[in-house]
This record gives C-alpha cells, structure tokens and sequence, in this order.
C-alpha cells in the first residue's frame, strides 16, 4: 500500500515538474519572440533595416531556452503531452489501415512505381562527360542540374561535376527491424551499390536535422569522412561519436564557400591542360519550422535548418528539409535569395492537419513556398516511403498533380519517380515558360 502511494506520488510530482518546465519554456519562448518583434519594429521604425542586411533582423535567428533550440516562429505550436498521447491513440487504432496501402505487394507496385537508377549515367554526369550517346539532349555540362529522388526526403544533387548527397538515408527501416515502421517501397538501391555506381563517395552530404527519416546509420558509416558533411549545429557532435570529424556545422543564416573542396570545372588554358575553376559555390544554412533529435531526452538539443546552393552568388538549388509553413520567414528568404531554379520541397505527412500543420506542410503549401522563394522549379519529396501519417499514401502526388495543372506548370511542378533522374539546363530554368519534359527509360531531361 505505501509503495503503490509512493508510485502515486512520483507519477505526480513527475507530470507536475514536466508540466512546469513546458509551461516556462513556452512562456520564455513567446517572450522572447515578442522581444525580437520590438527589436525589429524599432529597427524598421529608424531606416535601419534594409532587405538585403539580413544579419540585422532578429526575428528568424535560432533561439535556444534552457539549451534547447525552439522554433523563433509565431505560427508553431509545441506538442503538448496530452497531443503526444491522442496521437498514439489514434495510431493504434489506425493499424493496418493507416495510410491505406493495399496489401497485395503487386498492386502497390503498380499504383507506385520505382525504378533502378541510371548509375552509368550518373557516373558520367558527374565525371564531366560532354557528349553522352544515349542521352543526345543533355545540356553542356557546365550547365547540367540533376536530380536523383531516392525516397522520402533522400536526393542525389549534380551541378556540373559537383555532387551533394541529401538527407541519406538507405535503410529498409527507421528505427530497426523490430521496431519499424518498414519502407513500403524498397530502396531503389543500396547504398554501396550506389557509391561504387557513381564512382564514390560525393563532395557534400547535406544533413537537414537529425531525424531517423533523414539520416541513417548506415550513410555515416559507410561514407564516414569521404565526403564533407554539411549540418546544422550540435549534429556534428552526434557526427564526431560516430567517428566522423570531417564536417562544416551551420547556425541559421550561416554562408559558407565550397570551392576549396570542388573539382575543377573549367576548360583547359591556352598554356595547357591546366584547369581553372570557373564558378564560385557557396551553401546557406536557412531557418526552417520543425525540431530536432532521435529520442526523447535529446529533443531539441540539435538545431534543424534547410539549405541553400549558391554559384557564382545566384540560387541554383534549395532543399527545404522539413518545415511548417512560416509565411513571413518563406518570402524573407526570396527577398535574401530568389528567384531559386530548382527547390526540393516536402509535401507528405500533413494528416492530421490539426497536429501535423505547425511542424509539416501539405501540397498546397508546399507550392506557395515555391512562390515565396520565386523558385522556377520544384520536386516533390518527403512522401511515398514511409506511412508516418493519416493521409492517403497516394493523396501528396495527386494533390500536387491536381495543383500542377491549375497553376498551368505541369513541368514546373514535378512529381518525381523514385529511382528517375531528371536532368536540367540551369541556364534555361525561368518563369516565361513551362520546358517540355522527354522521358527515357530511368531519365527524365527538360528541354
């Protein structure tokens, strides 16, 4: 009887204290926002902020409370305990129908196709061959942007001969076998066959926050320190534990060079065969609204951010990782950076809208990102993989097909397949026109 009062107590004292630490960390949090929104005011109110100096607006730096990042943005919301248990409720009761995939493993097949990457011409695309036989309608190469899905928010990027793996993960389950949840559509390769098709480890592993669904164990073991790492802060002491030490780590709105890691891109000089590089690269760290960690006592303690690919000062590329939709921050970025020729934006896990609406965006939203970053082109990623929601498996491509079509830019908008590589020219990406797209086996080239 006294141990089952003690318990009692514990359990109390233990909501009690949770509850305490939640509420002050919220109330810190509005705080400080308010703080920041005064700042800015005053600032506006003076003529002392242009739209270009965007060290000197304070609304969308990262926030740290009690050494924990929180998200700088009006529009989120915390989870809340009672949140966290409806949910696991609803997941119970959902077994088996959540994300209405059929169970005969051919019909899912057919309804969601895959296909094995083109690893020859990857290879060739990032070794700088000009002139591919099979692929007569490639662009130059120092114009080539190509874009490899390989599940959930997993991209191979390719601009000219530089290389970025993107939120690698390779793994059939999120967690591990036991625990789930398993792909639904397999890997449309394995990871070392992947490295040995290309002809190694990429330049650049870009990491947007450190969740099983965007990063794998088995990418940092096997790639370790072959490639630069490029994460946002307190991921690259996770990185470091795991033996990897060779990574540049990122706060928001952090700008760094890449060229003392490129290839050489240019053409040989008239004194010989001596190449110079031609273009300057740079990647942006960029706020993004969500949150970080694997487990629950490391939430938060790892800021998440998205990313952006600067050449020669213009966005060639941003990749959204994954966010809640902050309207003010999203037209922030277009004024810093767009217009943007290709954005890798997420558009599944948005059911129910009611608790996933302040951490992930729905299709719709999605496209008005686009239109926020004055982004060109868009892929549609973070779906298609995984039932981690409500909504239909099927519902992120329909909807952001049915958008496509209303917003007239059926080639603008794309829905990738998993395992097809599209293929770009980066200088002919504007807005006067929607490129017809010609489909080949595993390629898809805009022209």
């Amino acid at each position: 009887m006294a141990a089952r009062r003690l318990l009692i107590r514990l359990c109390i004292g233990s909501a009690a204290g949770y509850a305490g630490y939640v509420s002050f960390v919220y109330m810190r949090t509005q705080f400080e926002i308010q703080r920041r929104k005064e700042i800015y005011d005053s600032l506006i109110s003076q003529g002392l902020l242009d739209t270009k100096v965007r060290l000197l607006d304070p609304r969308f730096r990262s926030m740290k409370i009690l050494g924990r990042y929180e998200n700088p943005f009006t529009e989120y919301r915390p989870q809340t305990l009672f949140e966290f248990m409806v949910m696991r409720f609803m997941e119970l009761t959902e077994h088996g129908k959540r994300g209405g995939l059929p169970s005969d493993p051919e019909v899912l097949k057919k309804l969601l196709p895959s296909v094995k990457p083109d690893l020859d011409l990857i290879s060739q695309i990032r070794s700088g061959v000009d002139k591919i036989p099979a692929f007569p309608k490639l662009p130059p190469v120092d114009r080539r942007l190509s874009y490899t899905w390989l599940g959930q928010s997993c991209g191979f990027l390719q601009i000219g001969k530089l290389s970025f793996l993107v939120d690698p993960l390779f793994s059939d389950h999120l967690v591990n076998r036991y625990v789930g949840p398993k792909r639904y559509i397999p890997v449309p390769v394995g990871l070392d066959r992947f490295l040995q098709g290309i002809g190694g480890p990429p330049e650049f592993v870009m990491v947007s926050h450190d969740h099983p669904d965007h990063l794998d164990q088995e990418s940092i073991a096997k790639i370790g320190n072959k490639s630069k790492w490029i994460v946002p802060l307190g991921l690259g002491k996770y990185l470091k534990k795991r033996g990897v030490w060779n990574y540049l780590e990122m706060d928001w709105w952090d700008r760094i060079p890449l060229d003392a890691a490129l290839p050489d891109d240019g053409m040989p000089s008239k004194r010989g065969n001596h190449c110079k590089k031609k273009h300057t690269y740079e990647v942006v760290c960029l706020p993004s609204m969500h949150w970080g960690g694997r487990i629950l006592i490391d939430s938060n303690s790892r800021l998440w951010c998205s990313f952006m690919i600067l050449r020669d000062g213009k966005a060639l590329f941003y990749h959204g990782g994954d966010t809640g939709y902050a309207s003010e921050l999203f037209r922030r970025v277009g004024k810093e950076f767009g217009p943007v020729k290709l954005s890798a934006l997420p558009i599944g896990q948005y059911c129910p809208e009611w608790h996933q609406r302040p951490r992930h965006i729905s299709p719709q939203e999605s496209v008005q990102i686009m239109k926020d970053l004055h982004s060109h082109k868009m892929v549609g990623v973070h779906w298609g993989t995984f039932v981690l929601s409500s909504e239909n498996f099927l519902d992120p491509a329909r909807e952001l097909t049915l958008l496509a079509h209303k917003e007239n830019r059926p080639n603008s908008i794309i829905i990738p397949q998993c395992g097809r590589t599209i293929v770009m020219d980066a200088e002919k990406i504007d807005f006067k026109h929607d490129d017809k797209a010609v489909q080949k086996d595993t390629v898809t080239v805009y022209q």
